[in-house]
C-alpha cells in the first residue's frame, strides 16, 4: 500500500509538470461568461486590448472628466421601429442590452413612464426592474479588473398629467431604493452619499489632482478599491434626495440635446475651462466622422440616431469610432522581442512600445506600437498640470529615455502620457505652437512585461492584472525542485524496502539471546 500511495505521488507530480509547461500567461478575474452577443456585433481582441488600454492609462482621472459614448435607448432600441418592445419577446431584446453593455457604449439614456409604485418604459409593458436585472448580470459576469469599467445611467422619467398634491403622493409611494437593491444591488452603484464621503475624506480631485470640495474620485478609485460599477443620474425633476437617494440630481450633469453650446477648446485657456465643467453630454444624431470630433473637444456623445432592426448593428461603427480616441487603425498591433538575425550583437526589435505620430499639415496624431530600441525623442509633462508639455529634444531608446539611473526629462517633468482626448488635444496645440514638422515621439506606454497589458510607468511596469511565468523560466525553477522530490521520494522507498545493516544486527542479536537464555537452568540452584 505505502508503495503505491509513493508511486501516485510521483504520477501526480509528472502530470503537474507536464501540464505546467505549457503554461504562458495566468489572468487574475477573468469572467468565465462571456457576454451574449447574437445581434449586436463583438469586440475584436484587438479592440478590446485598445479599449482596456484607455480604461488603465485613465485610471488617476475623476470619473467625471472621462469620455463616454452612450445611447438614447428609446431611439435606438426600445422603439416600435425596431419591432422588439411590442412582439413579445422580451428575451432577445435583453440579448441586445446585454450586448450593447459588452461593446464599447459606456453611458445610457433610458425613458421610463412613473405608474404609482413601478416604473415602465414606455409604450410597453417592460419594467424599469427587468433591465436593471439584466444590467446586475452583466456587472457580475464582468466584475474584475480586465472588464470592469464605469456605466453612467441617465434616467428620463415622465409621469401622468397629476396635481401637485398628487404628484407628491405618487412619488412617495415609488420606492427607487426597493427597486434598485432588489434587482441590481446598491453595493455597485456610486451614490450622491459615496461622493459626500469621498470630498470629506479628501479623495475627490479637480483636474490639476489636487483635493477639491467639488471634485470627483478617480476611476482606479471607484472600480478596484470601491468596487462601484454604476452612477445613475436624472434628467428629469421628478425625485429628490429623500425619494432617491441613489440617483443624482439634474444639476449634477450638462447634459445638451441637440447642438451643442459647449465652444470646442482652441486654447490650453479654453481647455481648462472646459475641465471645469463636469459630465459633458450632448444627445444627438452622430456619424463615424463628427462623433470623433466631439470627442477631441471633450463631449460625451449619446447617440440618438434613429435605428431599425435591420440597420441596428450599424451604429457599432459609430461607438468604435468615438470610443477609440487613441490609437491608430489596426492598433495595438503586438510582435514579440527577436534580434534580426538570431545575434545577440545585431540590433534588437521589441515592438512593444508606443509612439505618438503626429502629422503637422493636418494637426492630427495619433498611437502606433512600433520598436523600443528605436530612438526617438519623448514626450515630459509638468508636475501636475493636465496640459502643460514638454518634447525633450535629446533622441533615446524607450529603454533609456526613463530608467533606473534617471529620466531624459527634466527637473519638475516626468516621462507621460496623453490620458484623455482634451489632454490629447492640448498636446497637439503645444506642438503646432512650437511648429514641429511630422514627429514621432515615444510616450509613457508599454506591454514589455506582458504582451496585450499596456502599462504606464516606464519600460519596468507590471501588468496590474496578470501574473507571468514564461515556460523557459516556469522549468528553470521547476527542475531544481523536482529533482530534490524524486531524490528523496527514491530514498524513501529504498528504506522502505531494503533492511539496513543495522536493523539485522539487531535481529541476529536477539536470535543469540534468546538462545542463552533458553541454556539456564530454571529454578534456585542449591
Amino acid at each position: 500500500m505505502r508503495i503505491l500511495i509513493y508511486l501516485f505521488i510521483i504520477w501526480s507530480s509528472l502530470r503537474t509538470l507536464a501540464a505546467a509547461s505549457n503554461l504562458t500567461v495566468a489572468v487574475e478575474g477573468v469572467a468565465s461568461e462571456t457576454v451574449s452577443t447574437a445581434v449586436w456585433p463583438t469586440m475584436s481582441p484587438q479592440m478590446t486590448v485598445a479599449f482596456r488600454s484607455q480604461r488603465d492609462v485613465m485610471g488617476n482621472l475623476t470619473i467625471d472628466q472621462l469620455p463616454y459614448v452612450g445611447l438614447n435607448l428609446r431611439r435606438v432600441l426600445l422603439n416600435n421601429e425596431t419591432n422588439m418592445v411590442n412582439d413579445g419577446n422580451n428575451t432577445r431584446l435583453f440579448t441586445m442590452f446585454k450586448s450593447m453593455l459588452g461593446s464599447e457604449a459606456n453611458a445610457f439614456v433610458l425613458d421610463l413612464e412613473q405608474h404609482n409604485n413601478e416604473l415602465t418604459v414606455p409604450d410597453s409593458t417592460l419594467l424599469f426592474s427587468d433591465l436593471l436585472t439584466e444590467l446586475q448580470s452583466f456587472i457580475f459576469s464582468t466584475q474584475n479588473n480586465l472588464y470592469a469599467n464605469v456605466i453612467v445611467l441617465l434616467l428620463n422619467i415622465s409621469a401622468p398629467a397629476l396635481t401637485s398634491t398628487e404628484r407628491g403622493y405618487q412619488n412617495e409611494t415609488l420606492n427607487t431604493t426597493l427597486i434598485l437593491d432588489k434587482n441590481l444591488g446598491s453595493t455597485f452603484i456610486y451614490k450622491p452619499m459615496d461622493l459626500q464621503s469621498d470630498r470629506s475624506k479628501g479623495n475627490a480631485w479637480n483636474i490639476y489632482g489636487k483635493s477639491s470640495s467639488d471634485g470627483w474620485p478617480t476611476l482606479g478609485s471607484v472600480l478596484y478599491e470601491q468596487k462601484k460599477r454604476l452612477v445613475i443620474g436624472e434628467l428629469t425633476d421628478i425625485f429628490n434626495e429623500t425619494t432617491a437617494p441613489y440617483i443624482f440630481p439634474k444639476d449634477v450633469f450638462h447634459y445638451e440635446q441637440g447642438n451643442a453650446t459647449l465652444d470646442c477648446p482652441s486654447s490650453v485657456d479654453g481647455l481648462a475651462n472646459l475641465s471645469s465643467i463636469h459630465w459633458r453630454f450632448l444627445d444627438s444624431r452622430f456619424n463615424s466622422a463628427d462623433i470623433k470630433e466631439y470627442i477631441s473637444c471633450g463631449v460625451s456623445p449619446i447617440i440618438s440616431n434613429p435605428s431599425y432592426i435591420n440597420n441596428v448593428t450599424q451604429l457599432a461603427d459609430i461607438i468604435h469610432e468615438g470610443s477609440v480616441w487613441s490609437w491608430d487603425v489596426n492598433q495595438p498591433s503586438v510582435t514579440s522581442s527577436t534580434s534580426k538575425s538570431g545575434d545577440l550583437s545585431d540590433t534588437l526589435e521589441a515592438y512593444n512600445c508606443v509612439l505618438f505620430h503626429y502629422f503637422a499639415n493636418n494637426g492630427t496624431a495619433t498611437w502606433r506600437v512600433d520598436n523600443c530600441y528605436d530612438s526617438n525623442v519623448g514626450l515630459c509633462r509638468y508636475e501636475n498640470r493636465a496640459f502643460k508639455w514638454l518634447v525633450r529634444s535629446n533622441k533615446a531608446t524607450y529603454f533609456d529615455f526613463d530608467n533606473y539611473q534617471g529620466s531624459k526629462c527634466p527637473d519638475q517633468y516626468t516621462f507621460n502620457i496623453p490620458r484623455t482626448p482634451l489632454e490629447q488635444r492640448s498636446l497637439i496645440f503645444y506642438l503646432r505652437n512650437a511648429s514641429f514638422p511630422d514627429t514621432k515621439i515615444w510616450i509613457d506606454l508599454n506591454s514589455i512585461s506582458v504582451s496585450n497589458c499596456w502599462v504606464s510607468g516606464g519600460p519596468y511596469a507590471s501588468c496590474p492584472y496578470e501574473k507571468v511565468i514564461s515556460r523557459r523560466n516556469f522549468v528553470t525553477m521547476m527542475v531544481p525542485a523536482s529533482v530534490c522530490s524524486f531524490a528523496l521520494l527514491f530514498i524513501v522507498v529504498y528504506l522502505s524496502v531494503l533492511r539496513v545493516p543495522i536493523y539485522d544486527n539487531r535481529k541476529n542479536w536477539r536470535r543469540v539471546i534468546n538462545k542463552i537464555s533458553k541454556s539456564e537452568l530454571e529454578g534456585v540452584p542449591s
